[in-house]
């Protein structure tokens, strides 16, 4: 999860480099995003329900449901070619938060081919008001991680490789209620990636997961990359435990001089949640 704010003070003054934009655009905008949100869900959901209706014995399901990332930020940002370096802590994310959902969907088909399908939602806001102005500002990240997997070692250590997608939006603006306009902007790309997947089954309830992958290459970001390392334990046979860390690096930028827009940054934080297996 991505974001543009130290605290309150940064908040409004990432938010002040925005430009005027029509609420027709920023409707437009808003209806694509959702669009690319709900294809990707479908493709997800569709993927292994059609195989399952086949033969459902073939199939191992992993799903996470909201689990909690306590992330924190550090790096270079800028917007229309100014940039600033940032270094948010958790505790300051957590003061502006408004809304937050993830969830991590794996399956894995004959102990051979799988998916995978990761989903953050982030939502931050804060308001200021005074006898001269009401404004609200607001900044909201997505992103998707989408990808297949191949698995190359199978026993009680398992290797996976995987190739995909990493989709990433930001969203920012500044409502000025006591005029009447809204100040917005945002961005979003793709990157393609390649990783891999190592999971050690040291006992019957407790193993090592590692996950990492690069990406980027040019095509959108310069580079990006993730890594995931968990302990997992297992005390009842459909639900684990699972508790790590995860980062996330980007090197984004796009634009000339005077509207260049720059994010290089690594997110990363400890994270805990509940796995559903079947």
């Amino acid at each position: 999860m991505i974001i543009f704010v130290r605290a309150k003070k940064r908040f409004f003054k990432v938010a002040s480099m925005f430009k005027l934009t029509p609420n027709a655009q920023e409707e437009n905008q808003m209806m694509k995003s959702i669009r690319k949100i709900l294809l990707i869900f479908v493709i997800a959901a569709l993927f292994p329900s059609a195989a399952w209706s086949q033969d459902e014995s073939n199939w191992e399901f992993n799903l996470a449901p909201l689990y909690l990332w306590a992330i924190a930020i550090d790096g270079d940002l800028g917007i229309r070619g100014r940039t600033t370096s940032a270094s948010v802590e958790f505790s300051d994310i957590w003061d502006n938060l408004e809304g937050v959902f993830t969830v991590r969907f794996n399956g894995l088909y004959r102990k051979k081919y799988g998916f995978v399908f990761d989903y953050n939602y982030l939502d931050l806001g804060t308001e200021k008001v005074t006898d001269q102005i009401n404004v609200d500002v607001g900044f909201k990240s997505q992103i998707i991680n989408l990808a297949g997997s191949y698995r190359f070692l199978n026993g009680n250590q398992t290797l996976d490789g995987v190739a995909g997608i990493r989709y990433t939006k930001l969203e920012s603006g500044i409502d000025l209620n006591n005029v009447g306009m809204r100040l917005d902007g945002d961005q979003d790309w793709v990157d393609p990636i390649v990783g891999l997947r190592y999971n050690y089954a040291f006992s019957d309830k407790w193993s090592l997961q590692l996950y990492g992958d690069i990406g980027g290459f040019g095509a959108a970001s310069d580079f990006t990359w993730q890594g995931l390392a968990l302990i997992d334990f297992q005390p009842w046979k459909y639900v684990a435990i699972v508790a790590g860390y995860r980062g996330i690096g980007t090197d984004y930028e796009t634009g000339g001089e005077t509207d260049k827009f720059t994010f290089d940054a690594t997110v990363h934080g400890p994270l805990i949640g509940i796995d559903i297996r079947w």
